[in-house]
């Protein structure tokens, strides 16, 4: 494989002492050999740093960056600045990877002169494991491959299940000290890349633990996901107008997230974030419904949609009886 291109594969490392060793294992041993490997330790408080020196001494392949903790973003972006591959790739520290998933992601990108490749992925609960993806080799331009991103179903807002030319991305970093890094990037990438190839392969495992960000309800955390999904809003609804009422309507999903969590949270928190709920509240009563029409909701969504233009105790009660219901019918946090 020494003919292939030079792959950097970056991974953010913070408290994942655990799961470590099995997510570097699957990198260092990939069956295409021509990777430098960048592991950029947060300021982990746990064993995370001492892990990757020992593997960088294993491995010349590996090389390690020790920082003050600055978050995912930080951590992202130091990567990047290290990186002198051609192509870049993503492995968060908590996952794991198929042993011929780069082998797999640059033959086909190459192949395809794709600037992105897609794999499909695996879901991994600790019941069960669902693949998502697709189930044939897709070749899409910027438009479709924006529209897909946007629905935010089968393709999603994820670094990791994807191989990326490094040209998309000069000039781009992730925004320091916030959360879903990803969805506040991944549409100035994806508006840079002529072609993106979807592959149905599934090589990226996804590991889905208590704790990690995804899973968490504090309203800090869900206002961040909404404002990334607000200010890709307001950058793309000029440039792609045919886009407007999708966009729109990831904002709104998003807000009924925040709402069904409101009392979840302290006091203290919910009284802090009073005047983000009630600008919130304002583009849900401009876009929630025409939103609505495009969004494809049951009952339950569709009641608790109605909830965001009020940002009071009892829409906060409603949602949250709703979101209830939902994770009871669909096994899933609404």
């Amino acid at each position: 494989m020494s003919e292939y291109p030079q792959i950097s594969v970056i991974v953010p490392v913070y408290r994942v002492e655990q799961y470590l060793r099995r997510c570097l294992d699957s990198i260092i041993n990939q069956t295409y050999r021509n990777l430098e490997i960048i592991l950029v330790d947060d300021g982990s408080p746990d064993s995370c740093g001492a892990i990757c020196d020992a593997y960088a001494q294993k491995d010349p392949r590996i090389k390690v960056i020790h920082q003050k903790n600055g978050g995912v973003s930080a951590a992202r972006n130091a990567g990047l600045d290290m990186a002198s591959g051609s192509w870049i790739g993503w492995v968060d520290s908590d996952d794991w990877i198929e042993p011929d998933m780069y082998e797999y992601l640059i033959f086909h990108a190459l192949q395809a002169k794709a600037d992105i490749a897609v794999c499909s992925r695996c879901e991994q609960y600790r019941e069960k494991s669902v693949m998502r993806g697709w189930t044939e080799e897709r070749r899409l331009n910027t438009e479709q491959a924006l529209r897909l991103l946007l629905e935010n179903n089968t393709m999603q807002n994820f670094l990791w299940d994807k191989l990326w030319r490094r040209e998309l991305f000069e000039r781009i970093r992730f925004p320091a000290g916030k959360t879903f890094e990803d969805i506040a990037v991944m549409h100035r990438l994806f508006e840079k890349a002529e072609t993106v190839l979807c592959l149905p392969e599934a090589k990226y495992h996804y590991f889905q633990r208590p704790g990690s960000i995804v899973s968490d309800v504090s309203l800090s955390n869900r206002i961040n996901y909404y404002r990334a999904a607000e200010l890709r809003y307001y950058e793309m609804r000029d440039r792609w107008p045919q886009f407007q009422v999708l966009l729109e309507s990831q904002c709104v999903a998003s807000a009924v997230g925040i709402w069904c969590a409101y009392f979840k949270n302290p006091k203290e928190e919910r009284q802090a974030a009073k005047s983000e709920l009630h600008k919130i509240a304002e583009f849900g009563k401009c876009h929630a419904r025409t939103a609505g029409n495009y969004m494809k909701l049951g009952i339950t969504g569709r009641i608790a949609m109605r909830l965001i233009p009020y940002p009071y105790v009892w829409a906060f009660a409603g949602a949250m009886f709703l979101g209830e219901i939902y994770k009871i019918k669909h096994r899933r946090i609404l």
